[in-house]
């Protein structure tokens, strides 16, 4: 996998080495100002959306990306709450997990941003987490890559590829992604590296104010890194997130600070208890550091928050060790409490599955698709157990519905892939599946999966459609390669 992604970074280095050349040629020739908008002479607003399209893809494609509903529900959640209350907000926020359990969070081109499981399991409370998402937000903001790429731009297009590289290296190995940019950076003047400081520290301010105007403890940030930075202080291996954003004790310092005049008049009572759901679901499921015994123990924390999430954590270590009887046990007196909680409904749905109790499921979900139509976990889980009880024209409508909103979601699409398999409907089985290879960045196969679906098509209007979207899937591998 890792020598494939290679493969990838060092032909997106090239491709993106012309297009950042063609644009420096472009921009010489005319200088027109790209009033308001830093960084607007090496990358548009528009050609920043395409690149970070084109990385994403590739990002699905190599990396460990979490598809769990309820995470990403929650992810987007907190995502968006900060970015409400960012300035300068140019593009739709992206917010995805991936599987590592390495201490990280990453943002890159046009609004993604990336966080490790590991990291939650690192945080002790939600404003630490929001406020490594806040320090990110402020970074796509305040477009840091494409400013530092400005800077660095005198430094000519060789240099400015490398770091593109060396960026998403980063993103799957950072130590080698660190030692690429040191290599590339070695050459340049002091004024690169000071540029990066100064970002770092406009991040910590921008990111720390949005923390505390979203309603969450600025002192989550100092709280945070600083921890950090004294477990590892003498660690001969550091943890992605200070390869990344490195950390000096006057900076530390300067953010408790701030954080501390920021806290002055704030309310701080939060209910925590999706943090902790989230954060024990990681453990249990996606880390693996935690078992039914460690749940027990923990569900006689005095804070009752973490007791309630420790025994659902108890509940999926049961479900996963195939115990859904016992599963079912330690989730009731939550479910109970309160039944429409994404949460808990995804592991009944799941308890309920794994008994062939397929009407209850549906009965439940139903009644909860009522309250929330069209929310991502209720809806990915609804699909799943439609199909599972062989309702598939129910699974399809549901799935095709909620794409039409979230039309970038792998999840939701695997699942319509499958539904129309099982349906024996061919020609939809291959359009979905172009979409789903789409999605990977696979142009090639996609557009052959399309032509599948065009010959299995027995009507006319839609075989015009279908050789549209094969069209537009052209273009889309085009400007893909235009960036090159």
């Amino acid at each position: 996998m890792l020598y494939s992604l290679l493969s990838r970074i060092a032909a997106l280095s090239i491709g993106l080495l012309f297009a950042f050349s063609a644009a420096t040629a472009a921009a010489q020739q005319t200088r027109l100002p790209d009033i308001g908008t830093a960084g607007g002479s090496v990358m548009s607003i528009d050609r920043e959306l395409a690149v970070g399209d084109m990385y994403m893809r590739q990002i699905r494609a190599s990396a460990p990306i979490v598809g769990d509903p309820v995470l990403n529900a929650y992810l987007h959640d907190i995502g968006t709450r900060l970015v409400r209350n960012t300035n300068d907000v140019k593009f739709p926020f992206k917010f995805f997990w991936v599987n590592q359990d390495q201490i990280n969070a990453f943002a890159f081109f046009g609004g993604h941003v990336g966080v490790n499981t590991g990291l939650i399991a690192e945080t002790r409370n939600e404003s630490e987490l929001a406020s490594v998402l806040a320090h990110e937000i402020a970074h796509v903001s305040q477009r840091h890559i494409v400013r530092n790429m400005d800077a660095m731009e005198r430094s000519g297009p060789t240099a400015i590829a490398t770091m593109l590289g060396s960026i998403l290296l980063g993103i799957v190995n950072p130590e080698l992604g660190m030692a690429a940019i040191s290599a590339s950076m070695a050459g340049m003047q002091q004024r690169s590296i000071n540029y990066t400081r100064l970002f770092e520290q406009e991040a910590d301010r921008i990111g720390i104010t949005i923390l505390a105007e979203t309603g969450f403890d600025p002192m989550g940030a100092p709280d945070f890194f600083g921890r950090l930075a004294e477990k590892y202080r003498y660690a001969s291996k550091l943890p992605e997130m200070l390869l990344t954003h490195p950390l000096s004790e006057s900076r530390i310092a300067d953010t408790r600070v701030r954080a501390e005049r920021l806290r002055q008049n704030m309310q701080l009572q939060r209910d925590e208890l999706s943090f902790w759901l989230a954060k024990y679901r990681v453990l249990v499921r996606h880390i693996g550091r935690y078992n039914a015994t460690a749940a027990r123990n923990d569900m006689n924390d005095p804070n009752p928050t973490i007791a309630t999430a420790a025994r659902y954590g108890l509940a999926i270590a049961l479900l996963d060790s195939n115990q859904p009887q016992a599963a079912a046990e330690a989730l009731a007196p939550l479910l109970e409490k309160d039944p429409y909680n994404t949460f808990y409904v995804d592991v009944q749905t799941d308890i309920f599955l794994a008994q062939k109790r397929f009407d209850e499921a549906l009965e439940m979900l139903q009644q909860a698709y009522q309250r929330m139509p069209n929310e991502r976990t209720i809806t990915i889980n609804f699909a799943n157990a439609a199909m599972q009880a062989g309702k598939l024209d129910l699974a399809i409508d549901l799935l095709r519905d909620y794409l039409i909103r979230e039309d970038k979601n792998v999840v939701a699409m695997s699942l319509l892939v499958d539904a129309y398999r099982q349906r024996g409907d061919t020609s939809a089985m291959h359009e979905a599946r172009a979409e789903l290879l789409a999605l990977h960045g696979q142009f090639d196969q996609a557009i052959d999966s399309l032509h599948r679906a065009h010959r299995d098509s027995s009507s006319t209007l839609e075989q015009r459609r279908l050789q549209a979207r094969i069209e537009q899937l052209m273009a889309a591998k085009r400007q893909l390669e235009n960036l090159g």
